[in-house]
Order: structure tokens, then C-alpha cells, then sequence
């Protein structure tokens, strides 16, 4: 299995040297997410840095760094056309807010847009019949991953009657 690593390395490095000029037989490298970085298989350091085109089919990963979370798409695929995969849709490291806010005690939690709780996420609160919520029905993570206001709570309503 090692044989055939070294071989898939070697050629692999052959053809983005062959053909580091020409775009139109791979794809130009991309930079990464701010805060995040690439990680290309079968590359190593010395060779990421002096190359300038990937082959076509070449797929590269985005990772981030510290409590961050890739939002958008984390792999990018290199096309026949010398374009990557869905450049249309931003690649980026978020902070995350913590989880424990995405549920609540005899209540419902919306969560906005859907996916891991980062920078720019909005959760709705909204409680169960026979409870009225005690707090603002909405908070968002901001840029410092924190959410901006404190989480509410669901009171029993000893008023309820039931509908």
C-alpha cells in the first residue's frame, strides 16, 4: 500500500509541475477562509508552496483554526473547465456559540440558518402550552461567539386553562 502512495505522489507532483502554466489543465490555487487554512492530500509543505495549479479532479479540504467551524463548503473539487466546486458559496471559519443555548426547559428552540451555532446564527424561543417565556424570544451569536443576550426561561403559567 505504501508503493502506491509513493507512486500516486509522484504522480501527481509530475503533472501539477507539467503543467503549472496552463490553467486550462487544472485549476489555480485558491486562498483560504480567513482564520482557516487548506489541507491538500499528497502534498507536502515544499511542493504546496511552489505550485500555482492543481490537476483536474484534485480535491482540497478547508480546515480552521481554534473554535472555529467551516461554514459553507469545506471540500472544493477542481473541474475540467478550471474552476473549483461551488465557488458560488463562501467558505468560511465562524467562531461557535455555545451549544447548551439550542434547547430549551419546557420550550422550542428555531435555530437560523440551519447548522452548527456560529457567528451570524439566530435561535427563536418559544414555549410549550401552559408556559410563558420569561426573556427575549430571540438571541444571535455575534463575532466574539457569544450570544447578545441572556437565554430565557419557560414559567409555568398557573393562569392556563388548556385550549
Amino acid at each position: 500500500m505504501e508503493r502506491w502512495y509513493m507512486v500516486f505522489l509522484c504522480s501527481v507532483w509530475s503533472f501539477i509541475r507539467a503543467n503549472a502554466s496552463n490553467t486550462s489543465a487544472g485549476c489555480a490555487i485558491i486562498r483560504p477562509p480567513r482564520e482557516g487554512g487548506i489541507r491538500y492530500r499528497g502534498l507536502t509543505q515544499e511542493q504546496i508552496r511552489s505550485v500555482q495549479v492543481l490537476p483536474v479532479d484534485y480535491e482540497i479540504e478547508y480546515i480552521c483554526r481554534g473554535n472555529r467551524v467551516i461554514v459553507g463548503p469545506k471540500v472544493r473539487k477542481c473541474l475540467l473547465n478550471g474552476t473549483w466546486t461551488d465557488m458560488g458559496h463562501k467558505s468560511q471559519c465562524l467562531l461557535l456559540c455555545p451549544r447548551m443555548w439550542t434547547s430549551l426547559e419546557n420550550g422550542r428552540v428555531t435555530l437560523w440558518p440551519q447548522g452548527p451555532p456560529a457567528e451570524g446564527t439566530t435561535l427563536h424561543y418559544s414555549c410549550l402550552p401552559g408556559f410563558i417565556l420569561v426573556g427575549r424570544n430571540s438571541t444571535q451569536c455575534n463575532k466574539i461567539g457569544k450570544w447578545d443576550s441572556p437565554k430565557p426561561v419557560c414559567h409555568y403559567d398557573r393562569h392556563y386553562r388548556g385550549t
